[in-house]
């Protein structure tokens, strides 16, 4: 495929003059997207990227159309190169098939280190004028420096060091986070370290004479990740973030709590604040995880086998495709664009069939941008909806795919307090899942 993209920043743009170009260099399908180019979270774009495969290209009309951060881009487009796809901007020379077009991309991160370095440069030497007149250089001190933000705390520093060297080493934040508070360790204002405080203060620029330049430049590559967000511990239990305490609404956890008989018994819990600063809840909501794991299952699998789940997801779909236009409609025109590209090149083509099949495609890529922008939406179309079928995949997925499926299916699932003691409970009762379809 030769996957065009064409963005505008605001709904009364008109892509219109990005889409004419991409047709006329061949591009299709050509799929749609109105989203700020500072976004960092653009649906479309990241469908496109996910599902393009080696011997593929995508296609932009110019190289602001993918994004306005320079970083982002060449990292982007490094990652397709090594994936085998083919990069190319019709009004600039970039295309990464070429050994000129990747020269020009070579160029953009030589462009874009030096306005790195004369940015850091300039606040540098603004803070050290302000010095030189005796005057505050401006913010309050960063964590690893005197209040003059030149003379180095070495304790800190060292503390600094330790992070940045753990982080590239490839722990998470909330790991690095837990362990200093539980070192005791604490922040200048002697509060307890959080995830925010340490990555803030480590993608400070103002932080490169404790790092050093290359410690600091690979920091921020990490850090600009669009991935790193999720990078955090992995959830080892398939309910973790997903259960929510209907007393406080916060996330419920799972964990082993001692018996009086010296087992550990796995259960979710509503935990207080602690760890990172990333808790803050009642902590008095408990709920077994054996049953709950149990009826999650049941719950995922009945859900999607149901008539009443079949008719809302060709309901949502309906809406994304405009109204009247349904998903079996889009399969068809797409057969009769296939159709249309066979006789056309013929003596049997007519210019009708040429209009018909510009028509076709028009539509066939509008519809198609819109299901993009939901990729979650399609994967659970997708689904077997035969229960054995569906049970089998179920058992066939890891815990962390499992958690994949039931986050596209529930916004939540809200815990009541249990209305006996013990473990009498009926689980069923006590849950109340937040569908989102």
């Amino acid at each position: 495929m030769d996957v065009g993209y064409a963005r505008v920043s605001s709904l009364d743009q008109d892509p219109q003059l990005q889409i004419n170009a991409l047709e006329r260099a061949g591009a299709w399908p050509i799929v749609q997207e109105k989203v700020s180019g500072v976004a960092k979270v653009r649906p479309v774009r990241d469908e496109i990227l996910r599902m393009a495969k080696p011997g593929d290209t995508i296609t932009v009309w110019k190289l602001d159309r993918w994004g306005r951060s320079v970083t982002d881009l060449l990292e982007v487009i490094d990652n397709l190169v090594q994936r085998g796809v083919r990069f190319r901007v019709l009004t600039q020379p970039i295309d990464t098939s070429s050994a000129f077009g990747r020269m020009q991309l070579t160029l953009l991160a030589a462009f874009a280190e030096f306005e790195r370095s004369l940015i850091i440069e300039r606040t540098m030497a603004g803070r050290q004028r302000r010095l030189d007149e005796g005057k505050h250089p401006g913010g309050p001190a960063l964590y690893g420096f005197k209040k003059d933000h030149v003379t180095v705390i070495e304790s800190e520093a060292r503390l600094l060091r330790e992070g940045a060297k753990r982080v590239l080493e490839g722990e998470p934040l909330n790991r690095i986070v837990d362990d200093w508070n539980k070192r005791g360790l604490r922040t200048r204002a002697g509060s307890r370290w959080q995830v925010k405080t340490l990555r803030r203060i480590l993608a400070n620029p103002w932080v490169v004479p404790i790092l050093g330049e290359d410690t600091a430049r690979e920091l921020i590559r990490i850090f600009n990740q669009p991935d790193r967000q999720r990078l955090g511990r992995p959830a080892d239990h398939l309910l973790s973030g997903i259960l929510s305490c209907s007393r406080c609404e916060q996330p419920m956890y799972g964990i082993r709590t001692q018996q009086r008989d010296g087992t550990k018994r796995p259960v979710y819990v509503c935990r207080k604040a602690g760890a990172g600063g990333r808790f803050a809840g009642c902590g008095s909501m408990v709920i077994g995880m054996d049953r709950v794991d149990a009826w999650a299952e049941e719950a995922f699998i009945a859900a999607v086998v149901s008539d009443d789940f079949a008719q809302a997801l060709d309901r949502r779909q309906a809406e994304l495709l405009a109204g009247e236009v349904t998903a079996q409609d889009l399969d068809d025109w797409r057969r009769e664009i296939e159709e249309l590209e066979l006789v056309m090149p013929t003596r049997f083509g007519t210019p009708d069939m040429k209009r018909r099949h510009d028509d076709l495609r028009r539509m066939v890529d509008q519809a198609t941008a819109r299901l993009l922008a939901q990729p979650d939406l399609q994967a659970l179309v997708d689904l077997p909806k035969s229960e054995s079928k569906l049970r089998a995949r179920w058992a066939a997925w890891t815990m962390a795919e499992q958690r994949v499926w039931l986050r596209r299916l529930v916004e939540r699932i809200e815990v009541k307090p249990a209305t006996t003691r013990g473990r009498g409970s009926d689980v069923e009762s006590r849950l109340k899942p937040v569908w989102k379809f």
